[in-house]
């Protein structure tokens, strides 16, 4: 399957330390009412918690796969992804246009790896 990783970077800008565990939840979303599509990340988890200081980044390294080269591939364009820091029912959407297969319900194209210091974790 083609696609690539990206990190998505969490920066603590309170003046208090905050912990994140485990890994967001990340989804394709499409259209102007954003609506997803295909199910949410498939989670990588099983680390420790990250806890940053004030001004301190974190990151999660999504897999966004683009359309594969498959006959049996509906494509559909996405306008970006929507992403929930772990245990956070609060959502970001970042702007990210491309092309993806739409799966079916019970698949997703899309795997996140858990929070790890620093602002450039790009495997899952």
């Amino acid at each position: 399957m083609q696609g690539s990783h990206r990190p998505l970077r969490f920066t603590n800008i309170s003046n208090t330390v905050c912990k994140l565990t485990g890994a967001p939840g990340v989804s394709y979303v499409a259209g102007d009412d954003g609506h997803q599509v295909g199910r949410a990340a498939d989670r990588i988890v099983g680390h420790q918690p990250v806890v940053l200081i004030p001004n301190a980044t974190a990151s999660a390294g999504p897999f966004l796969s683009s359309a594969p080269r498959k006959s049996d591939c509906q494509q559909v364009a996405v306008r970006g992804l929507r992403v929930y820091p772990p245990d956070s029912y609060r959502s970001a959407y970042l702007p990210l246009p491309e092309f993806t297969c739409k799966p079916p319900q019970s698949r997703s194209y899309l795997k996140v790896g858990p929070i790890l210091p620093g602002p450039n974790n790009s495997g899952v």
